[in-house]
């Protein structure tokens, strides 16, 4: 089930106490945003910013693999032994900047 996100909004005049944002911040997993003029920034907890962009990261994986079974149901794919082959290739001839 998806985590609940409740954000908490700051005018930008109101951002003054950063040892108060980054403790705050650390008691929750809510985003705090900035506004001004529109939401200018938004604050995450680095712990929730990393497990979010490992999310993000698992997604785009997710994407990737999808789009390679629909290239391979096209007939674009390529052996596996023949990938391989160019990938030894490569190692043997890899000369380190």
């Amino acid at each position: 089930m998806a985590d609940k996100v409740i954000a908490q909004t700051l005018v930008t005049r109101e951002v003054h106490d950063l040892d108060g944002l980054l403790n705050l911040l650390a008691e929750s997993d809510r985003p705090i945003y900035v506004s001004g003029d529109g939401v200018r920034g938004v604050l995450l907890h680095y712990q929730t910013y990393q497990k979010w962009q490992e999310r993000l990261e698992d997604l785009e994986d997710l994407l990737a693999m999808r789009e390679a079974e629909a290239e391979y149901r096209a007939g674009e794919g390529r052996p596996l032994d023949e990938i391989l082959a160019e990938l030894e290739v490569e190692e043997t001839t890899y000369v380190p900047g």
